[in-house]
């Protein structure tokens, strides 16, 4: 029951969705955080915002948020107002995650990156059992589709998106929703190298892996940029003992595709599985159906890319303009997120949102040299290199450097928590040593 309560605290964060009194499910999650704190311990803990690691992040949100006010004031543009209401959320969010840390990895001190990893990992299981639900019966889809705002409503109808997308219980839609489930399943992955931990080992970890999958699916491809670097790394430290994890695995493969192919086939409604026909694996496995009907591995959304990105005059490079891409400057409208940081403020504010960006990972990289460097070091160092290099990646299609609070969220997450576990196994090696 524990473990679930921790479940639903992070999920209230990570997806942060309107709620009505509280405002946000951010919100409440402080305020169930407050409860257990003052029923468990009598007093409300803020210790975690004193590590070192976990203030500098605050203070760098907090510093890009400055810089930004200053971009829009030497361009004399009005940017600042939309960019700072994110901003602020993304520092709530970050907060309302330290402040639910000494809960999170409570009694847990000495696993707690492993811990709060496999904690984010059933929450956005979760969040794909919701898809699916929403999906499957459409009163609840409606509900999940009509709670969102009538911004983000009117884009689908303007810009023919798949309403699917919008069937889950959370604020973060599109592009940010799916490029947070890449990382739990980069996660995911690293678990199965490092883990034995009872909620993610067995039949659950296939249950959990489906869900996350299926999540990504319904909210969109980028995720699977997260699939690709998290299973790469997992071949790359497995490919001697392959064989033997499929060997040992078998049972539970074998089970999985049976259970599924049964579902799919009986207990799905034939209306159900034609949708999922029309709609979810053709939206889902683009670069499939390409390939068997017009024999090219591509994707519509990967090769508009490239219209995005052009060539930008040396005011543009040196200062940029202090406004995202659109066609005011003598440049065709863009949506590609290093084209955007340019335009906004050229090649220094780049420079800038990959240090800040930087910031949630050199700390943790850097403990991971202080022993040996061994191969579980080595696993812990691949991992955050390759998450660092996904946010990279996700923003060749979108602003994602500093941009995604989620994202942010989750970063601050994993590298709090692992700076945490570093320095308790340091001292209980003190004291037994």
């Amino acid at each position: 029951m524990k473990f679930l309560f921790k479940v639903i605290i992070v999920f209230f964060i990570v997806f942060s969705f309107r709620l009505p009194i509280v405002y946000s499910s951010v919100v409440l999650s402080m305020l169930l955080s407050t409860i257990y704190y003052l029923n468990k311990r009598g007093s409300i803990p803020f210790t975690y915002f004193f590590q070192r690691y976990a203030a500098i992040v605050l203070i760098a949100t907090v510093s890009l948020a400055f810089i930004i006010f200053i971009v829009t004031v030497l361009h004399g543009t009005d940017v600042f107002t939309g960019v700072q209401k994110r901003i602020w959320v993304q520092f709530m969010m970050l907060s309302a995650l330290i402040f639910a840390l000494p809960l999170l990895v409570e009694e847990r001190e000495s696993s707690a990156f492993e811990e709060i990893a496999v904690i984010i990992c059933y929450a956005y299981a979760l969040q794909g059992l919701i898809f699916l639900a929403g999906y499957l019966y459409a009163p609840l889809g409606d509900y999940l589709f009509n709670i969102k705002s009538e911004d983000i409503r009117a884009k689908i109808d303007e810009a023919n998106i798949d309403r699917f997308r919008l069937y889950c219980l959370s604020g973060i839609v599109f592009v940010e929703l799916s490029a947070s489930f890449g990382i739990a399943l980069v996660l995911i992955f690293w678990l199965q190298l490092k883990s034995n931990h009872p909620y993610i080992s067995g039949w659950k970890l296939y249950v959990v892996f489906f869900f996350i999958f299926l999540g990504t699916a319904f909210a969109g491809r980028t995720g699977f940029i997260g699939l690709a670097l998290g299973l790469g790394i997992w071949l790359i430290v497995y490919r001697d003992i392959i064989f033997m994890f499929f060997k040992r695995n078998f049972g539970y493969l074998v089970a999985v595709f049976f259970v599924l192919l049964i579902v799919y086939a009986f207990v799905l409604k034939p209306g159900q599985r034609q949708r999922f026909n029309d709609e979810i694996f053709p939206f889902a496995f683009e670069w499939y159906y390409n390939w068997r009907d017009y024999g090219k591995f591509e994707m519509k959304s990967a090769t508009a890319i490239e219209d995005h990105y052009f060539y930008l005059y040396d005011e543009t490079l040196l200062r940029g303009h202090g406004q995202f891409g659109d066609d005011k400057f003598g440049y065709s409208s863009t949506d590609a997120g290093y084209m955007n940081i340019l335009m906004f403020g050229g090649i220094p504010y780049l420079i800038i949102l990959s240090i800040y960006q930087s910031v949630y990972f050199i700390r943790p990289i850097s403990l991971t040299r202080r022993n040996n460097f061994n191969k579980n070091d080595w696993i812990d160092a691949a991992f955050f290199i390759v998450l660092l290099a996904y946010i990279f990646i996700v923003n060749i299609k979108t602003i994602a450097l500093g941009s995604l609070h989620v994202v942010e969220v989750l970063f601050l997450a994993v590298g709090s928590t692992y700076v945490l576990q570093y320095y308790t196994q340091k001292e209980q090696n003190e004291m037994t040593g």
